[in-house]
């Protein structure tokens, strides 16, 4: 018996039943929770993923800016959390 990821078994699975897209969406929500902490994370959310671009909604645009700085070091934690190289940019919308 050959030696499989567990992901090449589980991603043509969700794809075949439609939700790999929900599937990819709803981790990044929750690492992105972990990422900003407790404090942040309701103030914030993860609301889509759009070809490598993560559209992240916040309650203000101060925090937009703050989350912004740190771009580099969130999407490197958001992928690694994944463990997928995910994101590759952040856009900033209002809530």
């Amino acid at each position: 018996m050959t030696e499989q990821r567990l992901s090449d078994i589980i991603d043509p699975a969700l794809r075949g039943l439609g939700v790999r897209v929900q599937v990819r969406e709803e981790r990044l929500r929750l690492a992105l929770a972990e990422v900003v902490g407790d404090g942040l994370a309701a103030l914030c959310r993860a609301e889509r993923l759009d070809r490598g671009v993560l559209v992240i909604a916040t309650t203000n645009s101060a925090l937009a800016h703050q989350l912004q700085m740190d771009a580099p070091r969130v999407i490197e934690a958001l992928n690694q959390r994944v463990g997928q190289d995910l994101v590759r940019r952040i856009r900033f919308k209002a809530m």
